[in-house]
């Protein structure tokens, strides 16, 4: 049976209140929403790849409405909807904050454990997926492409030393100046596929997500006692990357910026004893000023390393 959607979203974010018919008598259930779509040629012989290959669970199929709801692991749902599904009839199975991917856009999953994993990469493989082995410092990934084109990134947390997560911080500015080495300004609005980010939006992403952590990491390297309450304000990267004009803008400022927000931060850790362990806590967890940095570091790199893929794709050396 197929539901019937009655109404908002109510409670807490993530639930919504469906409606089913089964035998003449309208029954309600709550279920979990969305926050990932991925559109699929026909939803049913699409669910074969992403629950026997990735081992996503299964929570709700409607193949007469076109779209399939799942569950990864670590518990996120995602939304599988055929081509021809209207947005408005799947609106009530997404989350406020959902993202609709296109093909060769990049979504992160919670890896499951080492061995695990390996199984996983062999599954992929055999039922016509694609993998590679992305693994640095700080982060073990492996990024799966789905037969429509998604990747989808599994991460585990590595814990390198403190000399090696400086190292790893340092190492920012030379790996992005290098992979934008040649650009002019039309090689910077390349992109992987249509409808993702340019070279140019990349760069400018990576940069103002550097200044938005900077202030926790300040935060906390500024006090020696651990701990302390830090509040931050969430944002979304697409309406940052919209409303800030990433697709037009110059990039250069932003690449000297970043080169010199990093050797700002290592200066501050060189001269502060114990800079790495200094924290803080938020969302009810604590965060070292190691494991921030570390962070920082990962998530450009996925981004320098993205620019290096579109590169190659078009044939510039």
């Amino acid at each position: 049976m197929c539901p019937t959607f009655a109404g908002p979203v109510y409670g807490k974010i993530g639930i919504t209140q469906l409606q089913f018919r089964k035998g003449g008598r309208r029954m309600e259930t709550n279920a979990v929403q969305a926050n990932l779509l991925l559109r699929v040629p026909e939803v049913t012989a699409a669910l074969r790849f992403y629950e026997q290959a990735l081992g996503w669970e299964r929570l709700e199929l409607c193949a007469a409405a076109g779209y399939a709801l799942l569950r990864q692991p670590g518990g996120a749902a995602a939304l599988l909807a055929a081509h021809g599904t209207a947005a408005e009839a799947l609106r009530p199975l997404q989350a406020p904050a959902c993202r609709e991917l296109s093909p060769g856009g990049r979504f992160y999953v919670t890896a499951p454990p080492d061995e695990a994993l390996e199984r996983l990469q062999q599954r992929a493989e055999e039922a016509g997926g694609r993998w590679l082995d992305e693994t640095e410092p700080g982060w073990r990934t492996v990024t799966i492409t789905t037969p429509e084109g998604y990747r989808a990134a599994y991460w585990q947390e590595l814990f390198p030393s403190d000399e090696e997560t400086l190292a790893l911080f340092a190492a920012g500015p030379d790996r992005l100046e290098a992979a934008l080495e040649g650009l002019g300004e039309a090689g910077l609005d390349l992109a992987r596929t249509p409808g993702t980010w340019s070279i140019r939006e990349q760069v400018l992403h990576v940069v103002d997500l550097e200044l938005a952590a900077l202030h926790k990491l300040k935060f906390a390297l500024a006090g020696p006692e651990r701990g302390r309450a830090y509040n931050g304000n969430g944002f979304s990267q697409d309406a940052w990357a919209a409303g800030m004009r990433y697709a037009s803008r110059p990039v250069r400022a932003e690449v000297a910026l970043f080169r010199l927000v990093r050797e700002h931060v290592l200066s501050v850790c060189k001269h502060t004893p114990g800079a790495l362990t200094r924290s803080v806590i938020a969302s009810g967890r604590e965060e070292t000023a190691g494991r921030l940095m570390k962070m920082m570091a990962g998530h450009a790199n996925v981004h320098i390393r993205r620019i290096g893929e579109i590169r190659k794709q078009h044939a510039i050396d």
